[in-house]
């Protein structure tokens, strides 16, 4: 019996450290948004857009289950945006995207990344570092993508939407992972935030300057493998 109690204990106390709902909102929004415009930029590879629809519905579902005061904050305008969300085919141009709705989507990732800002975060648990850092790269990796697609490039971020700093956001990236490897973790965790680090150091100029030319097949393939290397980081961390 006790050993069935550490077991529930130990499995509970797992679960409490995963990314909360709000936070795999903003994630999977986030992830929606990369998805969504490389199948611009492929034009038309049915393999983005079918990963754009699949965050999309986890997003759904993670907003679904966040708390009754992040709903009433940002449901009404998800399930608005959602089915206007989409690429229109014209006859001589291509795939078109109301701009219109590129605002009103950049406008909603900024007011979630500002919102999560203020949500109380224990900074002691290894596992919340790892979840900003997923979070911080997916933010990162959905704005550049943004702005690479769009006609007037970061000519066309407001004030509001500078508020989302990529520059400060990667640095964020970079300090937990240095706080994460000088808490002398298993040979196994160091090694995959080693890696971590090596992926992120790659692609860290496309994601913060958005007046140079991004290489944005490169910038997603790295931006996903630095995403599965921290699910692994997770797991190993949490003794899975």
């Amino acid at each position: 019996m006790r050993c069935l109690l550490a077991v529930i204990m130990i499995f509970s106390a797992q679960l409490s450290l995963a990314m909360s709902p709000f936070q795999q909102h903003l994630n999977s929004t986030a992830q929606s948004i990369s998805a969504f415009y490389m199948y611009e930029m492929t034009e038309g590879d049915e393999k983005f857009l079918n990963e754009f629809k699949q965050h999309q519905a986890d997003a759904s579902r993670a907003l679904g289950n966040s708390t009754e005061l992040q709903k009433s904050l940002f449901e009404d305008r998800w399930q608005k945006m959602i089915p206007h969300w989409k690429f229109n085919l014209v006859k001589g141009v291509g795939l078109n995207f109301e701009a219109v709705v590129r605002l009103q989507v950049r406008r909603y990732l900024t007011d979630l990344y500002l919102y999560s800002k203020e949500l109380p975060i224990n900074q002691t648990i290894v596992e919340s570092k790892v979840d900003i850092i997923k979070v911080n790269t997916s933010i990162l990796s959905a704005r550049t993508l943004d702005l690479v697609s769009a006609h007037n490039g970061s000519n066309s971020l407001t004030e509001h939407d500078l508020q989302l700093d990529s520059k400060a956001i990667a640095a964020q990236v970079q300090e937990n992972i240095a706080q994460l490897l000088d808490m002398k973790l298993e040979k196994n965790q160091t090694k995959s935030l080693k890696k971590v680090r090596t992926q992120f150091n790659f692609v860290e100029k496309s994601l913060v300057d958005h007046n140079q030319v991004v290489p944005y097949f490169l910038v997603y393939r790295n931006i996903m493998r630095l995403g599965k290397l921290l699910d692994e980081s997770t797991q190993k961390v949490a003794g899975f």
